[in-house]
């Protein structure tokens, strides 16, 4: 029987050549929450439950006036998430599209991504948490980068 995994565990399993500003905080309803961020995107380390997944979370948000206004374009949305949606489908985990509320949305709605990525304690170790880490950090730059073509694109058309 595999048995719980502590957050001085996650912790220790963290590589502090690629994991910056590490902390921890105390939220409702957790075990642990630890904030990092790794290649400037900040992801959470969330476990819920003693014996539950640790649970790796990412949001982008589509926080800013230019973005808003490329989500109201059906156009404009249609071609991200043409661009987009081969990266949301290859990350490991699932995505959720939020509205302002952070409620579950469709795209025109929505104001941020929520990318997760779920390890169980049988698969729990140094390999798993860091590479589902580097692979949230990735597509979450990977969004960015797309939002920030596509508005440069509508500045210079």
């Amino acid at each position: 029987m595999v048995g719980p995994i502590s957050e001085e565990q996650v912790a220790a399993w963290l590589d502090g050549t690629v994991v910056d500003d590490l902390r921890h905080v105390s939220d409702e309803g957790t075990e642990f929450t630890i904030r990092l961020r790794l290649a400037h995107q900040p992801i959470r380390i969330v476990k819920e439950e003693t014996l539950g997944p640790i649970r790796l979370v990412s949001d982008t948000a589509f926080d800013t006036e230019g973005t808003q206004t490329l989500l109201e374009s059906e156009e404009h949305r249609t071609e991200l998430l043409t661009r987009i949606g081969p990266a949301l489908a290859a990350t490991p985990g699932f995505y959720t599209l939020l509205d302002a509320e952070g409620a579950s949305c469709e795209f025109a709605d929505a104001r941020s991504i929520r990318l997760e990525h779920r390890i169980y304690p049988d698969g729990a170790n140094r390999q798993a948490v860091m590479e589902g880490l580097m692979a949230l950090a990735s597509a979450a730059q990977y969004l960015q980068n797309t939002v920030a073509v596509l508005l440069d694109a509508g500045r210079d058309g």
